[in-house]
C-alpha cells in the first residue's frame, strides 16, 4: 500500500519527478567540475577512497561538518574500493550539493578513482 501511494503522488505531482533529476544533474555536473568524475548516473555518488581508515575518516569529518555521508568498506566492496556513498534525498539542496562536493574536493590529495 506505501509503494502504491508513493507511485499516485509521483504521477500526481510531476514537480517531485523533476526536482529529483534536478538535483540528480546538479550533482553529476558539480562531481565532474570539483572531483573529475564522470559517467554516473543515479543518484548514488561513489566517491571510491581506497583504504579503508581513510575512508572512514573522511566520512566522519564530512558529519563533523553536518553532511549525512557514509563510509562504505569491506566486505561490502571489494578490498582497496572503500568509499564514501553520497545519497541525493529530497531533502537536500543545490547549494547544499555544492557544499558538500566543495568539502570532499578539500579532502582530496590525490586523484579519485572512478567508480
Amino acid at each position: 500500500a506505501l509503494v502504491q501511494a508513493a507511485l499516485q503522488a509521483l504521477q500526481n505531482h510531476p514537480t517531485l519527478v523533476a526536482g529529483a533529476q534536478d538535483r540528480k544533474d546538479h550533482a553529476h555536473r558539480e562531481a565532474h567540475r570539483l572531483l573529475g568524475l564522470g559517467g554516473l548516473e543515479s543518484q548514488i555518488i561513489p566517491i571510491i577512497v581506497g583504504l579503508e581508515d581513510q575512508t572512514m575518516a573522511r566520512a566522519a569529518e564530512l558529519q563533523a561538518d553536518g553532511f549525512d555521508v557514509r563510509g562504505i568498506r569491506p566486505p561490502t566492496v571489494p578490498r582497496g574500493t572503500s568509499r564514501l556513498r553520497i545519497s541525493l534525498t529530497g531533502n537536500i539542496g543545490l547549494a547544499d550539493i555544492t557544499a558538500l562536493l566543495e568539502a570532499v574536493a578539500r579532502q582530496q590529495s590525490g586523484p579519485l578513482c572512478q567508480p
